[in-house]
């Protein structure tokens, strides 16, 4: 009788063990199948987010484009990214996009310090470039025949890469005399019939001489600043082409 009560309880641990031997491996193997679907799912997302392109465009130019005086945020490569990625957010979303404005502005930058930076401009394959140089030749009254070379030679390495260029236009003060001026004035329109591309005629249109919309220094644009040639100059000229090429 003893023998037959210990083979009963044996029986029952064997019983029990079973059992719960094997619902601990079907609870393992539903961890390992939640856990496995759930890593597919993180790396498809992450798999989503890496495909993401980007659209860049490189804004190269001088401290006028740096955003000398004001915070990296308050400079105009900064405000036309944000305005842009709002502007065209359904095309972005829809083609798996973002616009990237990269700030490649050096302030006292000159054209001649331009060209010699071209090659590296050219080495971020941007999809466009904002090409805004000449102001310190013109501060510098350097003749207007050097600046036109070389611009004209940056423009022709960018589209040797065919890269689109769009030109930021420059006016001299009335202090470096009229022919001067006149000759400084003329590069830009010069330059973009003859190479057949966009201009902004006057970045600092404006805002130049604006007390409220510059710095202390009274030279470079403060926030406010930014925000008109952003909206005023820039995106009146920026907005079509790139509806036409995004």
């Amino acid at each position: 009788m003893k023998y037959i009560i210990y083979s009963l309880i044996f029986a029952s641990i064997v019983i029990a063990g079973f059992f719960i031997y094997k619902n601990y491996f079907k609870n393992k193997e539903n961890m390992i199948i939640g856990n496995t679907k759930n890593s597919l799912e993180n790396n498809k997302s992450i798999e989503n987010n890496s495909a993401k392109k980007e659209y860049k465009i490189v804004a190269f130019g001088d401290s006028l484009t740096a955003g000398y005086g004001v915070d990296l945020a308050d400079s105009y490569p900064a405000i036309l990214e944000e305005k842009l990625n709002i502007s065209f957010k359904k095309v972005l979303e829809d083609k798996n996009l973002n616009i990237k404005v990269i700030n490649m502005g050096v302030s006292g930058e000159t054209t001649s310090g331009g060209l010699e930076r071209a090659l590296f401009v050219i080495s971020q394959n941007p999809d466009l470039v904002l090409l805004g140089l000449g102001a310190n030749d013109m501060l510098r009254a350097t003749d207007p025949t050097l600046t036109k070379d070389n611009l004209e030679k940056i423009i022709k390495s960018l589209q040797a890469k065919n890269i689109p260029t769009i030109l930021l236009g420059m006016e001299s003060q009335v202090s470096n005399g009229f022919e001067y001026k006149q000759n400084f004035d003329d590069i830009y329109p010069a330059l973009t019939k003859k190479y057949n591309i966009s201009i902004v005629p006057f970045f600092l249109k404006g805002v130049v001489g604006v007390g409220s919309l510059n710095t202390s220094d009274g030279i470079h644009p403060n926030r406010k600043g930014y925000d008109k040639i952003t909206n005023e100059n820039i995106l009146p000229v920026l907005l079509p082409f790139l509806e036409k090429n995004i």
